[in-house]
């Protein structure tokens, strides 16, 4: 990530909200991000309705605190791949936060779905399995906690359809080829990574998907998650090796 784009022009207003949100926050001694949201989802929410609890995380996003989940601009993109995802499709994120991507996935790609996703924020986890018990939707998403390099290693060397990247920008790369060496992707399989633009700039991981030679990969422009701020998904999928 190059912080200094945060003080771009166009990223002051976003960069200025952002950091009085996180210093009114620590002064009054409140909770985390994920924290408040899955406070803010059980008193707002409809139990049992995904799309309820997908815009009440959208108003807790727009009107009380930033989220830096994937949000309802750049979810579409994401959504797109059910048509090219079988039944029963497996699905794995890195990086829950407070579990709106997988509520998302889950209430997209049906009930046959099942998705796995690793967080390594101990809050963050408990919030997520909160949200999707509001959603309904426990018996298909499984989070589980501790650094996505170990939990990966531990994982069964079953092929998952889908990988989302959501984590920290700089793991991207180490990552994917974790999960490539322990065979946990298939010819077809399709591994969507959020915040590949010049904000956040994993070039790396960019550098990677788009010479390595495993991949057929796509850019897609869009914006940071509730801003009008510049920004861009990578759509790759993998041939083999």
């Amino acid at each position: 990530m190059k912080p200094w784009r945060f003080l771009a022009p166009n990223m002051l207003g976003f960069t200025w909200r952002t950091l009085s949100q996180a210093l009114v926050d620590k002064l009054k001694g409140a909770p985390s991000r994920p924290v408040q949201v899955a406070a803010y989802v059980a008193e707002h929410a409809e139990r049992g309705n995904p799309a309820s609890v997908l815009a009440t995380i959208d108003r807790f996003a727009r009107e009380v605190r930033w989220l830096m989940n994937i949000g309802p601009d750049k979810g579409p993109l994401v959504q797109e791949m059910a048509g090219r995802l079988p039944t029963g499709a497996r699905i794995l994120e890195l990086g829950a936060y407070c579990g709106y991507s997988s509520i998302m996935m889950s209430n997209t790609f049906g009930d046959a779905a099942s998705i796995t996703s690793i967080e390594v924020d101990a809050d963050a986890v408990d919030s997520c399995r909160r949200n999707v018990e509001v959603a309904g939707l426990s018996n298909r998403i499984t989070f589980i906690h501790g650094p996505s390099s170990k939990v990966l290693e531990t994982l069964d060397a079953q092929p998952f359809d889908l990988v989302f990247l959501d984590h920290w920008k700089d793991l991207y790369k180490r990552d994917l080829e974790i999960i490539e060496n322990r065979g946990l992707l298939k010819q077809g399989s399709i591994v969507v990574a959020d915040n590949v633009g010049d904000v956040f700039n994993p070039a790396e991981y960019l550098t990677y998907v788009r010479e390595c030679g495993h991949y057929d990969t796509e850019n897609r422009e869009a914006t940071i998650e509730y801003t009008n701020a510049p920004d861009a998904v990578e759509i790759s999928v993998y041939k083999g090796r």
